[in-house]
C-alpha cells in the first residue's frame, strides 16, 4: 500500500506535533509504491492555470488554486513512520515548457556562469547516471532471474524428496500389519504347544501299552512252562 499526499506551509504550522497531520493534506491519492522493483518517477508540473502532480504517468494531484513562487529552492527528504521504508533518489530534474533540461545546484554552493564546457559536463555526467542505472538494472534482472532458477530447484528437489519419502513409506510394513503377523506368530505358537501335549500323551499311552503287552507275553510264557 501507499499514498501521495500535498502539503503547503509557511512556517507558521508545526507538523511534528499537530494530532492530524493528513487532514492538513491540500490533495492526495492512493498509489502502491511499494516493492515494485523499480523506481517511481514523480512529476510536479506548474502551468500558468493549474498546478499538477503525476507519479508513474498517472495524474495524481491536480489543482488552480495553487502557484509555485520563483526564486525558491527545492529540496528531498524522508522519512518513515510505523512502516519502515528506504528512500533513494536517482534524479532530480528541472525543466520548462521549452524542454530546456538543467540540474538543480545544491543550496550551499554558489551559482557558476553556464558554459558550453560546463553543459557538456553536465550531459556526461547525465549519461554515465542513466548507464549506471542500466547496468544495475540490468545486473538486477540477472539476480532475479538466478533466485528463481534457485527456488524452482528447489522445488524440483522437494518434490522428489517427498516421492522418495512416500516410496520408502510404502515398502515398510505398516504398525497394523506387524499386529496381524504378530497374532499369527502366536496363533502357531499355541498350536505348536498343543501338538507338543498331544504328542506328550501319545507316547505316555505307547509306552503304557508297551508295558502291558510285555506283562501280558511273561505271564503267558510262565503258564506254558
Amino acid at each position: 500500500g501507499g499514498g501521495i499526499r500535498g502539503f503547503m506551509n509557511d512556517g507558521t504550522t508545526d507538523y511534528r506535533s499537530h494530532h492530524a497531520v493528513d487532514s492538513l493534506a491540500f490533495g492526495h491519492c492512493d498509489y502502491a509504491y511499494r516493492n515494485l522493483g523499480r523506481p517511481s518517477r514523480i512529476e510536479i508540473k506548474q502551468a500558468a492555470s493549474s498546478f499538477e502532480v503525476a507519479v508513474d504517468g498517472r495524474s495524481c494531484i491536480r489543482s488552480d488554486k495553487i502557484k509555485l513562487p520563483s526564486g525558491y529552492f527545492f529540496g528531498i527528504s524522508a522519512a518513515s513512520a510505523d512502516t519502515p521504508d528506504s528512500f533513494e533518489a536517482y534524479k532530480f530534474i528541472l525543466s520548462t515548457t521549452s524542454s530546456t533540461f538543467r540540474q538543480e545546484p545544491r543550496r550551499d554552493m554558489p551559482l557558476e556562469e553556464s558554459s558550453p564546457q560546463h553543459h557538456n559536463d553536465q550531459a556526461s555526467k547525465q549519461s554515465g547516471s542513466d548507464a549506471q542505472y542500466t547496468e544495475l538494472h540490468r545486473k538486477l534482472q540477472i539476480m532475479g532471474q538466478s533466485v528463481d532458477n534457485v527456488l524452482r530447484e528447489v522445488l524440483q528437489l522437494a518434490t522428489k524428496s517427498e516421492g522418495r519419502h512416500q516410496e520408502i513409506s510404502r515398502s515398510f510394513t505398516t504398525k497394523d500389519e506387524l499386529h496381524t503377523i504378530d497374532q499369527r506368530i502366536k496363533s502357531i505358537e499355541n498350536t505348536l504347544h498343543e501338538y507338543h501335549t498331544q504328542f506328550a500323551n501319545l507316547q505316555g499311552l505307547l509306552k503304557d501299552s508297551h508295558s502291558s503287552l510285555n506283562e501280558g507275553l511273561t505271564q503267558q510264557m510262565t503258564h506254558r512252562m
